[in-house]
């Protein structure tokens, strides 16, 4: 793959009005806009995997279908993103370090504050997916324990769900995020931000945790498309956890299969107590 292909997309933004969507899940919550300014905020918190997923649309756009064939991305959030905020998403150059086309990305907000970085690849030769077979397919428990911080132990498995990812899955996801894109509709594989928000919280779902959990950084491989109708289940481990500044952290190591397949590889840090 010759970089002057893809390099005439970059550097390159798009400017996005972020507005949540009214999942009732969020109801009650600090993704609520009337909870959240009674908690002395401007707006309702927009969850990490909204920014994670509005990142994509760089490398989307950019790349089409190869990246959701071998793609790669990452991002970290430093700043809370509120609803109604308009952002600027930015792209720099592109990079190319032998395996992956790569470039620098930073999102601002309106009042010109970084508020996530992070990079959007494409590798030149698919990527060859991590060994599962050692990792075990466990459901999440009847009733996941609950888990005082520092509890957490690196070298735990993890726990998911087996879904299908059904059509109406597939539309709601899209229209959460707002994508219009053509590619969605046709060939219409899966959302990587619906693919990430899916496994974290299946994964997130094998514990009761001592205070909402908060996503602190993301990166994730693409190995191949995912479509509606196939079915998913994440397997992995905990590969690290960490205490900074009072806050206790863990690191989850994860591959989520799509009919059994690895279709994607997730490294996601979270606080959780």
């Amino acid at each position: 793959m010759s970089m002057d292909i893809h390099s005439q997309a970059f550097p390159r933004s798009i400017n996005l009005h972020i507005l949540l969507d009214d999942a009732p899940r969020y109801k009650g919550s600090i993704h609520d806009d009337a909870v959240a300014r009674a908690r002395g905020y401007r707006a309702a918190l927009i969850p990490g995997a909204f920014i994670y997923g509005h990142i994509s649309r760089i490398a989307v756009d950019s790349w089409g279908m190869a990246w959701a064939e071998r793609g790669a991305m990452s991002a970290r959030f430093r700043k809370p993103v509120y609803n109604h905020d308009d952002l600027t998403i930015s792209a720099g150059r592109l990079n190319d370090d032998g395996l992956f086309l790569r470039s620098q990305v930073t999102v601002s907000n309106g009042d010109g504050e970084e508020v996530a970085t992070g990079w959007v690849a494409l590798a030149h030769a698919p990527v060859q997916p991590p060994d599962v077979g050692r990792l075990p397919l466990l459901p999440p428990p009847d009733s996941p324990p609950a888990v005082k911080p520092g509890e957490l132990s690196a070298g735990a498995p993890l726990h998911s769900h087996e879904r299908v990812l059904t059509s109406d899955d597939f539309h709601v996801s899209l229209s959460a995020f707002a994508e219009t894109h053509p590619l969605y509709a046709n060939p219409g594989f899966v959302h990587s931000g619906m693919l990430m928000r899916t496994s974290m919280g299946h994964v997130n779902s094998g514990w009761k945790f001592p205070a909402a959990i908060v996503l602190v950084e993301t990166e994730a491989q693409h190995f191949r498309p995912v479509y509606p109708g196939q079915t998913i289940r994440t397997v992995g481990e905990i590969a690290e956890t960490y205490e900074r500044r009072g806050k206790h952290y863990f690191v989850t190591d994860e591959v989520l299969l799509a009919d059994g397949i690895p279709a994607a590889r997730f490294r996601r840090t979270q606080i959780y107590g």
